[in-house]
């Protein structure tokens, strides 16, 4: 009996971690400027680098695994504060509701081995550290 209500806890944890936890908690905003500057990096990679920020948070749930059991409403009313952040350190500039991205660099810290998506203007420190060492993500072959 015992192995049995073992597995049953066990089988509980699980969906609670990777189903019902990733749904209901917010992201941190650190975390959030994470994915949004990666959205922005992959964006401008197909040669996209204007966006509507009443449609950011719609793409990010259908783009991102991790924000699909999201309510977009929800995600943008949390992505407002870390996009005006953007802005206001210019990496994004606003037009009314619209949004263009400058120029991000994928970098990898050689200390941590954080990814970080910095623009030209920004000290070259990692976000994760604050290490100096980075050098540019290896591309995809």
């Amino acid at each position: 009996m015992l192995p049995q209500l073992a597995y049953i806890s066990y089988k509980i944890a699980i969906s609670f971690l990777f189903i019902i936890l990733p749904k209901r908690l917010v992201d941190t905003p650190r975390e959030l400027e994470w994915y949004l500057r990666d959205h922005f990096f992959r964006q401008a990679g197909k040669g996209r680098t204007q966006f509507q920020r009443s449609a950011i948070a719609g793409e990010m749930t259908s783009t991102y695994l991790r924000y699909r059991g999201y309510d977009p409403a929800k995600l943008a009313e949390s992505m407002s504060p870390v996009l005006d952040g953007l802005v206001s350190m210019q990496i994004l500039k606003q037009t009314g509701d619209d949004l263009e991205a400058a120029a991000l660099f994928r970098m990898q810290c050689s200390k941590c081995f954080y990814v970080s998506y910095l623009a030209e203007k920004e000290p070259k420190a990692c976000q994760r550290c604050s290490g100096t060492e980075l050098h540019e993500f290896p591309k995809r072959k």
